[in-house]
């Protein structure tokens, strides 16, 4: 697949995907708005933490559900999760203190998929996604690919330890800001960043559009290989 190959102007989908695109992105920034108000106004009353866990036990019932053994899992950690809830409401523990608890689970699951593919034996995420766009690679593209790998990783890495450090340290709205208001532009920041700087350094190389760069993820198996080539 070449990374340039994208949607003509003619064609009937891409107004219908990019109004998706715009109705998905008031939709995640009026979601982000209001639990970012609820965190503040509301830290003790319980519907922020849930509408902060509600995502992510979305996407991963979503994904649990495609096989048998992932639906009993599934099952397991609804009744761990449903019984650890009402202990931690019986003890009387503070319902903010599980506030950090999903964005971790999400900063720190994103560090473990681009982590994984960075052993020996297994080719980086990054690398892999390039050549399912592409079809093959140059060698100095394969390296810089790699670098790319570790860059995500260590900005999730540092997206976890912001996090905790400012729950730890700072005011519950300083930590809702960061978390319900800053996460998603410091990831487009860094993809545009990472964009910009390749497309400096590699000025003759076909770089994929972000509708080409979407159409990939939505596609790619994020299961790694057992072997790297």
């Amino acid at each position: 697949m070449s990374m340039s190959s994208e949607t003509g102007p003619d064609s009937p989908a891409l107004p219908i995907s990019r109004t998706r695109a715009i109705l998905l992105l008031c939709g995640v920034i009026a979601y982000q708005a209001v639990v970012y108000w609820l965190v503040v106004s509301h830290p003790e009353g319980g519907l922020g933490e849930g509408l902060m866990a509600a995502p992510l036990l979305v996407v991963a019932g979503c994904a649990l559900w495609r096989t048998p053994r992932g639906r009993i899992m599934l099952v397991l950690l609804c009744a761990a999760g449903a019984i650890g809830l009402l202990l931690w409401r019986a003890v009387g523990a503070n319902s903010a203190l599980f506030y950090p608890v999903p964005y971790l689970v999400v900063y720190l699951s994103l560090l473990w998929l681009f982590g994984r593919t960075l052993v020996r034996g297994r080719q980086p995420l990054i690398t892999r996604l390039a050549s399912f766009v592409h079809g093959g690679l140059p060698a100095d593209i394969t390296r810089y690919t790699r670098q790319v790998t570790w860059a995500w990783c260590i900005f999730f890495a540092a997206m976890a330890l912001t996090s905790v450090l400012l729950f730890a340290f700072a005011p519950l709205p300083a930590w809702s800001v960061f978390n319900n208001l800053l996460n998603l532009p410091l990831v487009v920041a860094m993809y545009l960043c990472e964009s910009t700087w390749r497309r400096r350094r590699y000025p003759n190389f076909s770089h994929a559009s972000m509708a080409t760069v979407y159409r990939a993820f939505r596609d790619f198996d994020f299961n790694p290989p057992t072997a790297g080539r």
